[in-house]
């Protein structure tokens, strides 16, 4: 059965460690705020088809009078998510989802995958920033003209962030391929 977006996300976050959906909407509130953002609405069903599927377990773990569930990853998940984010899973098809089930399996994939894996997350990072750059930054430019000047500071902190990301996966891919290639 596929996984949706939001169920590797979920599944990176209870690998990570992140075992109740109150802390895993917590944690995706600091961590993929940004690109991402859930609901308690989203993260409890979620959670529940993926113990459904058996891609998790749940034990109930009460906090005081609130009553709990605390979940932990199942050989199952564990198989697909890693090999669906490594694969670069079009599943999967926001690049937060992605960057984050990959941030959280390079250490444990193979070695011969890991520069694999950050040139895909390059190649998708260079992708959004000339998306944005060719679609929405002049577009923004337009707006000051008619006397809206945060679109265009908006777009422009956007652009920026897009480039550095490209620029930042290109130096860690650089810096894998060289220990991989130090390696064998």
């Amino acid at each position: 059965m596929r996984l949706k977006p939001s169920a590797y996300l979920i599944l990176g976050m209870v690998r990570g460690g992140v075992g109740n959906g109150y802390a895993i909407k917590r944690a995706v509130d600091r961590s993929t705020r940004f690109f991402w953002s859930t609901s308690f609405a989203q993260v409890y069903p979620e959670l529940a088809r993926l113990e459904d599927q058996r891609y998790i377990i749940g034990n109930d773990d009460p906090h005081g009078d609130r009553p709990r569930r605390s979940y932990r990853i199942t050989e199952k998940a564990s198989g697909r998510s890693r090999t669906g984010c490594e694969a670069g899973d079009r599943r999967a098809s926001s690049s937060a989802t992605r960057d984050c089930c990959a941030s959280s399996s390079p250490t444990r994939s193979p070695k011969r995958t890991r520069p694999a894996l950050v040139k895909h997350m390059r190649d998708h990072a260079e992708e959004l920033d000339r998306q944005f750059r060719e679609d929405i930054l002049p577009l923004a430019e337009i707006a000051p003209q008619q006397g809206f000047r945060f679109p265009h500071i908006a777009a422009r902190l956007g652009a920026d962030y897009y480039a550095w990301r490209a620029n930042w996966f290109a130096q860690l891919e650089a810096e894998l391929t060289a220990l991989h290639n130090n390696a064998t």
